[in-house]
């Protein structure tokens, strides 16, 4: 951590969706052995309803939500990489107000999708005292939604975003027009 103190190179912001996917990683990792600690230590004794809950919900809404904004993080680091090289200027000095928006849609966006379901009832929590909790869809709507939303679309957008650089970058090389 402290490199990133004394060393201006790697204060760039172009690296800021490294960083906040390398946070995002850290999270998980966090999250992981928090509920290690608190499911080892629940065989000790019977918790109560309200903890029982309380975990579950925390377990499936971090865990969703750090997933899915993981993916999105990784469209947003290539949607900024296909700009910079199409545009071959640096796209990170934008107006601020427009960064700024585009870091809270990806952190907001995918709460609400995550919240939002359990709210409406749509998605429910399938508890357990000595495991991992998870979330089950009320109907295969509701679950072709989440599919299409939290991994589909991303990562089809990823390879797209990829194939139109590369395809950009082999027009405009020198190598190609030989």
């Amino acid at each position: 951590m402290h490199q990133l103190i004394f060393c201006s190179s790697l204060r760039q912001k172009s690296l800021q969706w490294i960083y906040a996917y390398i946070i995002t990683d850290h999270l998980l990792l966090v999250r992981f052995f928090l509920l290690y600690t608190v499911h080892a230590q629940s065989t000790n004794c019977q918790p109560s309803r309200a903890w029982v809950l309380f975990i579950c919900y925390f377990q499936v809404i971090i865990d969703n939500y750090f997933n899915i904004s993981e993916v999105y993080i990784l469209l947003a680091l290539n949607l900024f990489r296909y700009a910079q090289i199409v545009q071959n200027q640096n796209v990170y000095e934008a107006p601020t107000s427009l960064m700024i928006a585009s870091r809270l849609s990806l952190y907001l966006i995918p709460l609400v999708a995550v919240v939002i379901p359990l709210i409406t009832g749509w998605n429910c929590i399938k508890e357990s005292i000595r495991g991992s909790c998870s979330i089950l869809c009320t109907n295969i709507y509701i679950e072709i939604f989440n599919l299409i939303f939290a991994f589909a679309s991303p990562i089809l957008l990823n390879i797209w975003v990829i194939c139109a650089c590369v395809h950009h970058i082999q027009l405009k090389s020198p190598l190609h027009k030989t």
